[in-house]
């Protein structure tokens, strides 16, 4: 059997009941920056952890699935309670299977997962029950379909799955139901539409799908209702945007995606306020190439949150909105090559829990941070006070701190918060709102590094959220 290279870059490229499970305590990563941890959730020996995609149980644990690529096969990590990760492999064929693996968790923890077969350029499925892996194929009799799978569960816990038609460039969706595969073109237009897709299932329990439009280097949008799909234009720029998408669906039943725009090298988000999409650069610099490998996830109050790869300095990233504000933050320190490949998702606590691929060792990464603790809201509709903090991180915590004037009393302050809650300081502000933190303790001492909160006191500190501040020494 042929494999495919050992390379980073494998996402760009394309080619025409095992179970061996075992536990590992996790292997912690000290090169982390803070507030994250980050753990070795396989470390092979085997050339393991592309095509990451990670979903929580209902205990909030996680689960990833992945590529093994020295052995061709798709398998299927998860991590207890108590902190052990337990390894299997899904599916072991003769084939090089596993290639865009998307992975959910039904309500009773059953993992289902798509996968592209690259040997025979066919998109497969697997289930687990109980302790066999199950595993049917859902497309490609006479097509080369499968790449840029992305499978969720609807309100019933059948699966959908949106993909890429290799063959014809077109974008496929693919439902199951009653043990039979519906399988149907979402866009059948005349342009090579359909890569870098992302599903999602909105209240009513319609499928919406993001993808690329290659012809037109566009992000777009489908949705199916009373059985017709219809498509919008999402971010209507002249440049190249909309490669690696991923789309949520908000509390409110509003679409958020977030891409990558090629022609700036930034990462984008998008999000539908009504009829009309609103356009946000995330992350942009005029150095650096950020915004590849994004996935998005969105907290119980639909914020978003976005893990993603700068391209240049080889950096895993993780940006969030905090007050109608972008914050972005390195995952790791750079040493390795991190970030490629990426998965998200948000407990209901509110912490980020994240999976990549880690290129100068080959393993697979899992990383957790602390729990946010502070009012993020990913478009606030109406003007509210707000604090800023800069720089963010900080380092030895020196940083100017402005709270924005909407409601904001003479007898306003801050204070500063250590990561358990207990006021550490307080500021009081000038006349414009404007205060400077040094880095000390009320007596006087430094503090330590890690995470810390500002948080609004006083007169107009209703209206206020508070900011956490990562101090770094």
């Amino acid at each position: 059997m042929t494999r495919p290279p050992r390379r980073a870059a494998i996402r760009m490229a394309l080619s025409g009941l095992a179970v061996l499970a075992f536990a590992i305590m996790p292997i912690r990563d000290t090169r982390a920056t803070p507030p994250f941890v980050i753990e070795t959730a396989d470390p092979g020996p085997a050339f393991v952890g592309m095509f990451t995609s990670l979903a929580l149980d209902s205990q909030g644990n996680p689960r990833i699935s992945y590529y093994d690529d020295d052995d061709g096969n798709l398998k299927y990590a998860s991590r207890s309670a108590a902190g052990v990760w337990t390894r299997e492999v899904v599916d072991g064929s003769a084939s090089v299977v596993g290639w865009y693996s998307s992975l959910a968790i039904d309500a009773a923890n059953v993992p289902h997962i798509s996968y592209y077969n690259v040997t025979t350029g066919r998109l497969w499925y697997a289930k687990k029950a109980g302790v066999i892996w199950t595993k049917e194929q859902v497309d490609g009799l006479d097509a080369n379909v499968g790449v840029d799978c992305n499978i969720r569960l609807d309100g019933s816990n059948n699966p959908g799955i949106s993909y890429y038609d290799f063959t014809n460039q077109d974008l496929k969706y693919a439902h199951r139901s009653g043990g039979v595969w519906t399988v149907e073109v979402a866009d059948a237009s005349a342009d090579n539409a359909g890569q870098f897709s992302s599903l999602a299932f909105d209240g009513s329990g319609s499928p919406c799908i993001s993808y690329y439009d290659a012809t037109n280097g566009r992000l777009m949008y489908a949705r199916k209702s009373g059985g017709v799909w219809s498509h919008q234009v999402v971010d209507p720029s002249t440049e190249n945007r909309g490669q690696f998408s991923s789309l949520r669906i908000d509390g409110a039943g509003s679409p958020c995606i977030s891409y990558y725009d090629a022609s700036n090298q930034d990462l984008m988000y998008a999000w539908k306020n009504g009829a009309s999409w609103v356009i946000e650069t995330a992350n942009g610099s005029e150095d650096l190439d950020v915004g590849r490998e994004s996935a998005l996830a969105l907290d119980v109050a639909g914020g978003p949150h976005i893990t993603f790869y700068d391209n240049t300095n080889q950096h895993w990233l993780y940006a969030h909105k905090v007050n109608g504000g972008w914050q972005t933050m390195n995952v790791d320190d750079g040493i390795n090559v991190r970030g490629q490949f990426g998965s998200i998702q948000m407990t209901s606590g509110g912490v980020p829990r994240m999976s990549c691929f880690d290129a100068t060792s080959a393993t697979l990464l899992y990383a957790y941070g602390p729990a946010e603790n502070v009012s993020v809201g990913d478009h606030p509709r109406t003007a509210v006070a707000s604090l800023s903090v800069y720089p963010n991180p900080s380092p030895a915590g020196i940083a100017r701190i402005h709270w924005e004037g909407v409601g904001r009393t003479p007898d306003a302050a801050v204070d500063i918060l250590d990561a358990s809650g207990r006021r550490i300081r307080r500021l009081s502000l000038d006349a414009v709102g404007d205060a400077r933190w040094d880095g000390l303790d009320d007596r006087g001492r430094a503090v330590r590094a890690g995470m810390h909160f500002v948080k609004p006191v006083g007169g107009g500190a209703a209206n206020a959220s508070a900011v956490r501040l990562v101090v770094v020494r």
